[in-house]
């Protein structure tokens, strides 16, 4: 058995050497440096690539962070120590002009001591250096996290006030506060946060503040203990004013979203991680990119209870990219790129060395997406990256103490036209979408009731969304009885679910009953999802409102239970175990014992498979995982069968262990 696993081990390192070693010899039309950090680079034509500087070598710790101040100078921040200050040579300078790099001693400590430092976020604006400090304080720094402002008041080039704008509670680590972005009309700040931090107590909550865990699956958390105490609704999305006094909630239910940035007409996306233990699992979500709008939720949830994305109450991914592990997200509009390019969205992915470069095209109220590997390279740890003032793209490589280098990439060629995207050009859903967010705050007009009302049968997923959330805005007594009374399936089922998030006990059964009068086999197969999902929220927060119409409920779902549609006969199975009805074991076990997975569920841009090489360290990993994939519908049944008390034959019993 250790020479058979000895043997394996070597054939994998012996394949990974191979790999780098191709990945360093001379590509077509492309000169080759020497230098073996630059040449292991695969970059698309037309691009080039400078190593400006290795801090490790110079003891200067591992890069995580960087901004650019207004004087065109690099801060980078060590994730476990200082901040630097890097003046950089002109682009095409030669290889023997290094950055001036200054460490910054930030306040009156000694150069022993981290006045200000420990960074996972820097952003320069409103004449000062905002720092997102993810640590605990010890001997050597004595910042708690949170987000912080430094300032250089008295014009002598080195900050020495620090402002502490708000500590952020929570088990951090690498999960906790992160990056941060100017706001499009330049008056505040966005930042984002993991699924470690606490929401902190907002002015303004464009996701109402309504959140559960909603899921009536068997529960089950993470053997190994991550995160088993972060309740809903995980990582999280805000605006702040430059001074950090007023906060506004704008999007919720991320995993570990390290970074993200907004395109020309003001749409953030998110380059959200993905739980590699979860691989393989019915509940394993991929890395992903998401359309953060406004009051958007994700699902994350602890364990196995993250939401599916096609759950009504949370919005999908426009792009599942695979396994990783994001870092960065940019757009470069400032680069001197050709257009293709400069209007991509860049998504760093540490574990497998890939800056993907993300093509966005306006389809209905969000996007389409493709993507490509824009640069990549094994070993190649990205951390953060930053379009510069010169118009070149600037990353580093490090993190947990890794080797960390500063890369620049600049395009030598001609370049073409770029045409800004306006919100003129966009499709006439997403001016809709757009509309019904200005809504989307306590105190909202009355008006955007009717408004949103007409658009909760929209056929677009975000227009209804962004509908609901109006609805969720506005007095629920104003539209409680009108919920309840619609006929309409589509807007009967978003409008009960929106009440189901800000009622009680005595609505359960008016709730279910008036769904209940929906003809199920008339609706298609998004809308019997829909109202499914929504009776699963309606059971999870008032149950004990519900028993008077279980009966009924399930009379009502028995019928059309199996599905013959995985999605569907998820849902039902989930319900029809809750409800304890009377043919769920014996329905759920014949589905058991036949399920087959949807090829295409989830479907990702990288398949694992690609990825075995591109790390020696997870590689083998992934190989294992690869050859002992479980059937993900088969394990659904089971975990909701082994929340099964009731139903059972002794012969059901020994079928199912």
């Amino acid at each position: 058995m250790f020479l058979k696993s000895t043997l394996k081990n070597l054939l994998f390192l012996g394949a990974a050497a191979l790999l780098v070693f191709a990945c360093g010899k001379k590509e077509e039309g492309r000169q080759l440096t020497g230098n073996p950090k630059i040449d292991k680079l695969k970059l698309p034509d037309g691009f080039v690539a400078e190593l400006l500087y290795s801090p490790g070598e110079n003891d200067q710790g591992s890069w995580v962070a960087m901004t650019f101040d207004d004087k065109g100078r690099m801060i980078t921040s060590d994730q476990y120590g200082f901040l630097y200050r890097l003046e950089l040579p002109p682009i095409g300078s030669d290889s023997t002009v290094k950055p001036k790099v200054e460490k910054l001693i930030v306040g009156n400590v000694p150069d022993s001591l981290v006045g200000m430092g420990y960074a996972q976020g820097l952003l320069y604006a409103f004449n000062s250096l905002y720092v997102m400090v993810n640590h605990n304080p010890n001997a050597r720094f004595s910042q708690p996290t949170g987000l912080y402002r430094i300032q250089d008041l008295d014009g002598d080039d080195q900050f020495e006030s620090i402002t502490q704008i708000r500590e952020l509670k929570g088990q951090q680590g690498e999960h906790g506060p992160h990056s941060m972005k100017v706001t499009p009309d330049g008056k505040g700040i966005y930042l984002i946060a993991g699924n470690h931090v606490d929401v902190p107590e907002m002015n303004h909550y464009r996701l109402p503040k309504v959140w559960q865990e909603d899921n009536l699956f068997p529960l089950i958390k993470d053997p190994r203990g991550h995160a088993n105490d972060r309740m809903a609704p995980g990582g999280w999305i805000a605006r702040i004013d430059p001074e950090g006094k007023e906060w506004e909630l704008i999007s919720a239910g991320f995993r570990n979203a390290f970074d993200f940035d907004y395109n020309e007409v003001g749409d953030i996306f998110a380059y959200d991680a993905d739980m590699e233990w979860d691989f393989g699992m019915p509940w394993y979500r991929p890395t992903r990119i998401n359309h953060a709008t406004s009051g958007s939720e994700f699902g994350w949830r602890t364990g196995n209870s993250k939401w599916a994305p096609n759950y009504p109450d949370n919005l999908p991914a426009v792009l599942n990219i695979g396994q990783g592990s994001p870092t960065n997200a940019m757009f470069a509009f400032n680069a001197n790129f050709p257009s293709k390019y400069k209007k991509a969205l860049y998504a760093f992915d540490w574990s497998f060395g890939i800056i993907y470069a993300i093509h966005l095209t306006p389809n209905g109220a969000t996007y389409d997406a493709t993507a490509e590997e824009f640069i990549s390279g094994s070993p190649l740890p990205l951390t953060d990256g930053i379009i510069g003032p010169d118009g070149a793209m600037y990353f580093a490589t490090g993190g947990r103490r890794l080797e960390s280098d500063l890369y620049r990439v600049y395009y030598k060629g001609e370049l073409d036209t770029h045409v800004p995207l306006t919100e003129a050009d966009l499709p006439q859903e997403a001016k809709l979408r757009r509309e019904l967010e200005q809504y989307h705050k306590a105190g909202a007009p009355a008006d955007g009731l009717e408004k949103a009302w007409a658009q909760l049968g929209h056929a677009d997923r975000y227009v209804q969304y962004a509908a609901r959330i109006v609805l969720e805005h506005q007095p629920v007594a104003t539209w409680k009885d009108k919920a309840i009374a619609e006929a309409d399936p589509a807007k009967k089922i978003h409008a009960i679910l929106a009440l189901a998030h800000h009622t009680n006990d005595a609505d359960a059964a008016a709730m279910l009953n008036s769904l209940m009068q929906i003809d199920y086999k008339a609706l298609s197969a998004k809308d019997k999802q829909d109202l499914l999902r929504t009776m699963e929220v309606i059971l999870y927060r008032y149950d004990k409102g519900a028993e008077p119409v279980k009966q009924q409920l399930i009379a009502y779902l028995d019928p059309n239970y199996p599905a013959n549609d995985n999605m569907l006969d998820r849902s039902l199975s989930i319900l029809m175990v809750h409800l304890d009805a009377p043919s769920a074991v014996e329905k759920t076990l014949a589905l058991l014992k036949n399920a087959k997975d949807d090829p295409d569920y989830q479907k990702t841009f990288t398949s694992s498979s690609d990825l075995i090489f591109r790390n020696p360290q997870y590689g083998l990993d992934i190989a294992n995982m690869l050859a002992n994939v479980p059937p993900a519908q088969a394990t659904f049944y089971a975990t909701v069968l082994g929340g099964a008390d009731k139903g059972w034959t002794a012969a059901q019993r020994e079928e199912y262990f």
